[in-house]
C-alpha cells in the first residue's frame, strides 16, 4: 500500500513539473523572429494556413496610462480566441507574455527592434519627435513621443511582415494591422476577420469606386470633414481632427506597399517643415483628402446608410446606437468585419449584458451590418460634387 502511494506521489510531481514548464514561456536571449504554432510545421513555400495575416505590435511606454496587467487582459483578448495567422512585433522583454497568450495557435514573433525608434523610417528622427511634443495641443495626455513613435510605426510594421514573409514562401491575399490593445472585452470572434467577409468588401468597394480592389485600402471612418475642410491644400499640412480610426487598416499586399511608401514620404515632408506629425490620424486625414479614390471603409454613423433608416427608433440609448446594440461605436468594425456565427454570438454576448443593466427589461435592436463607404463619396458628399482632390506634388 505504501509503494503504490509513493509511487502515485511521485507521478503527480512528475505531471506537476512537466505542466509548469510548459506553462512558462521561454525568454529569447536574443532579437530575432521566431515562429510557433501548432500548423507551423505544416506550413510550405507559396502557401499559408490562412488567406489573411494580421499584424500587430507591443512595446510598452516608460509613460502610459494603462497598466502592463490592462495589456496582458488585452493582448489575450486577441491572440488566444483568434485563430487567424498572426505577425507580432515586440521586445525581448515581452515575447514570453505574447507567447502565453497566444498559446499553440500559429504566431510569429519578431524582436528585431527593441523600439518603434528603432525601424528605419523613425531611426533618424528620435530628436526630432521630443520637440514634437510642444506642437502637440494633447500634450499632457500623449506625455511622450514613444507614443507618437508607436503611431507612426504601423504602416512599416505591417509591409514588412508581409514582406518578410513573401521572402519565407508565406504569402496572403490580404493583411492587416490590428492595434495589440483593441480587444477589451470576452468576445466570439474566432476566424477573424471573415476572408468571404472581407473578399466581399473588396469587390463591392471595387464596383463603386471604380477602382481594381488590389489598388484599395481599408479604414474605419469614425466622422466626416466640415465643409470648411474643402479649401485645404497640400501645404496646409497634417489635419487636427478625426475621419479615420487608425486601430486596424488594411488590404491586399500591393496596397500596403503604396500606402507605407505614400505616409513616410508625407511624414518626412511635413516634420521637414516643422508642423506636426505626432498623430498618426492628422497625417492619416490629409493623406485620405489627397488620395480619397483609393480609401474604402466603413461608418457606422453614416445617416444615408440603408441599415440606419430602417432600423427604427432606439428603445435603450445606453446600449443602442445607430445600428443597434453593436458595444463600443470604435470597434463597430470588428463586428462588421466577422463571419455570420461570429456576429450571432456577439449579438448573444451584447444582449446578455444590457439584460443585466439598468433597463434592462427594454428590447433592444440586435446590431447589423451597414455598407461600405468610399471616401470620395463622402468627401463629395461634404463639399460638394464639384469638388476635386488636393494635387499630390510628391512622387511615390
Amino acid at each position: 500500500m505504501l509503494s503504490w502511494r509513493r509511487s502515485l506521489f511521485l507521478l503527480i510531481f512528475l505531471l506537476s513539473i512537466l505542466g509548469l514548464f510548459y506553462s512558462v514561456p521561454y525568454l529569447q536571449s536574443a532579437p530575432g523572429v521566431y515562429v510557433s504554432g501548432v500548423s507551423d510545421a505544416s506550413t510550405t513555400a507559396n502557401s499559408s494556413s490562412t488567406p489573411i495575416l494580421l499584424v500587430s505590435a507591443f512595446f510598452p511606454l516608460s509613460k502610459s496610462k494603462h497598466t502592463i496587467r490592462e495589456y496582458e487582459w488585452w493582448l489575450c483578448q486577441f491572440l488566444r480566441p483568434i485563430t487567424t495567422d498572426i505577425y507580432f512585433y515586440t521586445s525581448v522583454e515581452m515575447a514570453p507574455l505574447v507567447r502565453k497568450c497566444r498559446g499553440d495557435l500559429p504566431i510569429t514573433i519578431d524582436t528585431t527592434f527593441a523600439s518603434p525608434f528603432d525601424i528605419p523610417p523613425l531611426r533618424e528622427f528620435r530628436e526630432q519627435y521630443r520637440g514634437q511634443l510642444e506642437l502637440d495641443r494633447e500634450r499632457d495626455v500623449h506625455q511622450s513621443e514613444e507614443l507618437y513613435a508607436a503611431w507612426n510605426g504601423k504602416p512599416f510594421f505591417l509591409d514588412e511582415a508581409v514582406k518578410t514573409l513573401a521572402r519565407q514562401g508565406k504569402t496572403y491575399e490580404y493583411a492587416f494591422w490590428n492595434d495589440a490593445g483593441s480587444f477589451r472585452i470576452v468576445h466570439g470572434f474566432t476566424e477573424w476577420p471573415s476572408f468571404v467577409r472581407v473578399d466581399e468588401i473588396w469587390r463591392e468597394g471595387s464596383a463603386l469606386s471604380g477602382e481594381k480592389p488590389e489598388d484599395l485600402l481599408f479604414y474605419p471612418v469614425c466622422r466626416v470633414p466640415h465643409p470648411s475642410y474643402m479649401n485645404w491644400q497640400e501645404n496646409t499640412g497634417p489635419v487636427d481632427g478625426y475621419f479615420s480610426e487608425a486601430s486596424f487598416f488594411g488590404g491586399p499586399p500591393q496596397t500596403i506597399s503604396w500606402w507605407r511608401e505614400t505616409y513616410y514620404a508625407y511624414h518626412d515632408h511635413y516634420l521637414r517643415q516643422g508642423l506636426f506629425v505626432g498623430k498618426d490620424q492628422n497625417l492619416i486625414f490629409a493623406l485620405f483628402l489627397m488620395f480619397p479614390s483609393r480609401i474604402i471603409g466603413v461608418w457606422l454613423d453614416d445617416p444615408d446608410a440603408p441599415a440606419h433608416k430602417e432600423m427604427g427608433p432606439i428603445s435603450d440609448a445606453a446600449h443602442e446606437g445607430n445600428l443597434g446594440s453593436c458595444g463600443e461605436n470604435w470597434f463597430y468594425y470588428q463586428f462588421w468585419l466577422a463571419k455570420l456565427a461570429d456576429r450571432v454570438a456577439m449579438n448573444e454576448i451584447w444582449e446578455n449584458a444590457a439584460r443585466w443593466s439598468w433597463g434592462g427589461w427594454r428590447k433592444r435592436h440586435e446590431c447589423r451590418l451597414t455598407r461600405v463607404v468610399w471616401v470620395k463619396n463622402l468627401l463629395h458628399r461634404q463639399f460638394g460634387s464639384s469638388w476635386n482632390p488636393p494635387v499630390s506634388s510628391i512622387d511615390v
